[in-house]
């Protein structure tokens, strides 16, 4: 996400793509969830349109206008933030918006709320849907592009946001080339987009960075197209960028900061520093070590939320995946054995241990979409209980069941090796635990070659990523890296990623997760790492928790005292 700088933004891929277009370690751990746009956008239509049902995409969400705060606005003040720059520039040789700047500067269609499913109109008031996979958006006829110089406001008008998503098309954007067949502009209020199936993710990706509404013109010295946002770039020094609040946006809409500062660092740890100074007001730290510099500063708040990442244990149950012979384990097989595995797992001791946060198929990070915190501390298969998994191996006829565990050798995962190794020698299990270098361990969870192996997935920036990983088709529809069938599950996902309502969606994903434990899915999830977020006191209105929704969306709200 856009303030999490190593886990870039994206859509969805299948592994074997992601192994060979990503493979750095500190950017794709797990070997499937690097969130890239492809195959995988074709592979959910392609699921969507296989046996069309009477309404398919369900109904669409209200859109639901801004919330206007109570508090009475004191004097506008100035927000200090920094980010690691890639130092990348545009096809003019200009410096181009990071993501985090894109989300504060540009304006789009609506943006959805990860902890409810609500969708929010920002250009949009209003959505129909006149045909089934067609949507009529109405627009904000008060909505305009910022302006440069003595350039006269210039309206957000259907046909300029027909003309910004084809540019979008051209340049490649999975959203517009390939879930988008076509875009009209039939009128002064409204813009129609017609797809080529119903798509789950729809709303999420009209609020997504590659989604702003741009005009053809640029802002002087960047590489960027004018937008509608809330604020807008009025000076570049350097590494710094300075925006100021949109004076376009009057009375409740106006932004409660005068100004934001993004400061560029050369490495992470700068930025911590930085935070411990008192040069910038809000740091989200990349590890333990940032969070202790932060304390330096006095009065900071320090929220802890789930990162958009997964461990979890993985299962081999079949020796022939994608047509070629592979490690697996046949006891695997048997419903109490994976029972026994996942009772083995101290959860509780594991997420102790690395200030983490307890999960479901779907992520925290998600919380609309994920099986809420109560569901999963009652759930029997995330109790832990060594004498049950010892029992339970007994009665399958595989007490002290050995199998070997592989799993890369990165720092972060030797310390989870080591104590869930202990955790299953304890619950009766005898496992082998071989750490493999990490192209190595990568290529074979690529090709579902091992007999079990512990899992990293990295920048889970949707929630279908949790679903669509255990089905039977995989990631993209070829094949599942474990081996797991099942298709009254596969049936529950197919039937969830036809919703058009992000809320909609959630609730049959949930569904769609319980009938999965209940069977004993092939990919044990442990838990979700944790992230630390500081903030400098007298901040007001920043909602950690909701991701890129409150950077994109609820940054109007963002105050700080003026000095």
């Amino acid at each position: 996400m856009p303030d999490a700088p190593d886990d870039p933004p994206g859509v969805l891929a299948p592994m074997t793509s992601t192994f060979q277009a990503r493979p750095t370690r500190r950017r794709f751990l797990g070997g499937g969830s690097r969130l890239v746009a492809g195959l995988s956008v074709l592979a959910m239509l392609e699921g969507c349109t296989r046996t069309p049902t009477a309404t398919p995409g369900g109904a669409v969400p209200k859109v639901r206008a801004r919330v206007v705060l109570k508090e009475r606005r004191g004097t506008a003040g100035n927000l200090r933030l920094g980010l690691v720059r890639s130092g990348a520039i545009g096809a003019t040789g200009a410096p181009v918006l990071a993501d985090i700047e894109s989300l504060l500067v540009h304006a789009r269609l609506v943006s959805v709320d990860p902890r409810n499913g609500h969708v929010f109109g920002d250009l949009a008031t209003e959505v129909e849907r006149p045909e089934p996979t067609v949507l009529r958006f109405s627009l904000d006829d008060s909505a305009r592009f910022h302006t440069q110089g003595s350039d006269q406001p210039r309206p957000v008008t259907p046909e300029a946001v027909k003309a910004s998503f084809e540019r979008r098309a051209a340049e490649g954007v999975p959203l517009f080339s390939q879930v988008i067949d076509r875009v009209e502009a039939p009128d002064k209020g409204h813009v129609v987009l017609r797809l080529r199936a119903p798509f789950a993710l729809l709303f999420e990706l009209l609020g997504s960075v590659p989604a702003a509404v741009t005009s053809e013109a640029t802002y002087n010295g960047l590489d960027e197209r004018i937008g509608a946002g809330c604020f807008v770039p009025t000076a570049r020094e350097g590494a710094t960028l300075r925006l100021s609040a949109n004076p376009l946006l009057k009375g409740d809409a106006a932004p409660r900061l005068a100004q934001v500062t993004i400061s560029g660092a050369t490495l992470e740890r700068d930025l911590d520093l930085a935070f411990a100074k008192g040069d910038i007001d809000i740091r989200r730290h990349t590890d333990e070590a940032g969070v202790v510099i932060g304390s330096g500063r006095e009065g900071r708040a320090l929220v802890r939320r789930p990162a958009t990442r997964m461990r979890g244990l993985g299962l081999s149950l079949v020796g022939k995946k994608d047509g070629r012979d592979v490690r697996f384990v046949q006891a695997f097989q048997d419903q109490r054995v994976r029972r026994a595995l996942s009772v083995a797992i101290d959860r509780t001791a594991l997420r102790q241990a690395d200030n983490a946060f307890a999960c479901g198929p779907v992520g925290p990070a998600h919380a609309a979409d994920a099986l809420p915190s109560s569901d999963l501390d009652s759930h029997a298969l995330f109790q832990y209980k060594p004498q049950e998994a010892a029992d339970l191996l007994r009665a399958a006829g595989h007490e002290g069941l050995a199998f070997t565990v592989v799993y890369p050798d990165l720092a972060g995962i030797l310390s989870l090796a080591k104590a869930v190794g202990e955790s299953l020698t304890l619950g009766g299990f005898t496992p082998r635990m071989q750490s493999m270098p990490f192209g190595t361990w990568q290529t074979t969870l690529a090709a579902g070659d091992f007999e079990a192996t512990l899992v990293e997935l990295t920048n889970i920036d949707t929630p279908d990523l949790g679903l669509r990983l255990h089905q039977s088709g995989g990631l993209d529809g070829r094949f599942s890296p474990w081996g797991y069938s099942n298709p009254v599950y596969d049936a529950a996902v197919l039937d969830t990623l036809r919703q058009f309502d992000p809320a909609e969606r959630a609730t049959k994903s949930r569904a769609a997760q319980r009938l999965l434990l209940d069977d004993v899915p092939a990919m044990l999830p442990i838990y979700v790492p944790g992230e630390s977020v500081s903030i400098t006191k007298g901040m007001t209105g920043y909602a950690a928790d909701a991701y890129d929704f409150n950077t994109g969306y609820l940054a109007r709200d963002w105050a700080m005292p003026a000095s």
